[in-house]
């Protein structure tokens, strides 16, 4: 049985005990971190696991595999200490790695200690076919998306946009995924998913939509081997809408191949 601890237990940290509470997984967790105690003491309550203190006291558990679910922020800092643990690691908070040095030291730490980070595909579709893509010649990607008001408010506050005045669909950003992810760090995660399965700079823009309920993300990716077009439209999380359910039941898929005979998919 897969042997798993959590760090950070918001929305998408719920959403996988709940999985797990429902038999859909069936992974055992061991162990749960979370800066605010409360959040781990509550989780950890409906699955029996221990609450840690620190990063550093999860790591040192019985685990197979740390799932940072945190921010940011904490993605080195978790890596890391799993890694030099003899942990793998999942991290959601794929933002991070905007940063190509992070990038790099953390491929090369989970080389040398023989061990693997898993980036889960998130709230988009077609990132097995777009994997495969690379492997010839890509000359575009772009990535639309449109969101509810509401799910992209603190952003869009943050840069000074009176968000109760948006009315209709309006574009409040084009440009590279880089900057996509600086601005809207809770929100376009997606874009540099799609960065890493291609290789090739994402093109982003972002519409907030007043009169939309659902994430809507269209994805164009043109090759040498041809056109990968998909949209997909997603239910917000109920927990949290700045991200979609698709983006926690990505990880759970992805948990529950790490115990499966059988893998479908690249």
């Amino acid at each position: 049985m897969l042997r798993i601890g959590l760090v950070g237990c918001g929305a998408i940290a719920t959403i996988i005990v709940n999985a797990v509470l429902m038999g859909i997984i069936n992974p055992k967790v061991v162990a749960l971190y979370d800066r605010h105690l409360h959040k781990a003491e509550k989780l950890g309550r409906l699955v029996g696991a221990q609450v840690c203190h620190s990063i550093e006291e999860l790591v040192r558990k019985d685990l197979d595999i740390v799932i940072e679910c945190a921010s940011i922020r904490a993605v080195e800092d978790v890596a890391t200490k799993a890694i030099e643990n003899g942990k793998d690691v999942i991290v959601m908070s794929v933002g991070a790695f905007k940063d190509p040095n992070l990038y790099k030291r953390l491929y090369n730490l989970a080389k040398r200690h023989n061990r693997r980070i898993y980036i889960p595909s998130g709230a988009v579709a077609g990132i097995d076919g777009i994997k495969a893509a690379s492997l010839g010649e890509i000359y575009e990607v772009t990535l639309t998306t449109v969101k509810p008001v509401e799910g992209l408010r603190d952003s869009l506050e943050k840069q000074g946009i009176d968000v109760d005045t948006i009315s209709e669909p309006t574009t409040v950003f084009e440009g590279s995924f880089l900057e996509a992810i600086e601005r809207f760090p809770q929100n376009i995660n997606v874009s540099l998913v799609l960065y890493l399965a291609s290789n090739y700079p994402t093109k982003v823009k972002i519409v907030a939509d007043p009169g939309i309920s659902v994430n809507r993300h269209e994805v164009i990716v043109r090759g040498s081997t041809g056109t990968i077009r998909t949209v997909v439209e997603n239910i917000p999380c109920k927990e949290n809408p700045k991200t979609s359910a698709l983006a926690a039941y990505s990880v759970i898929r992805l948990i529950k191949d790490l115990s499966e005979p059988i893998v479908i998919g690249t």
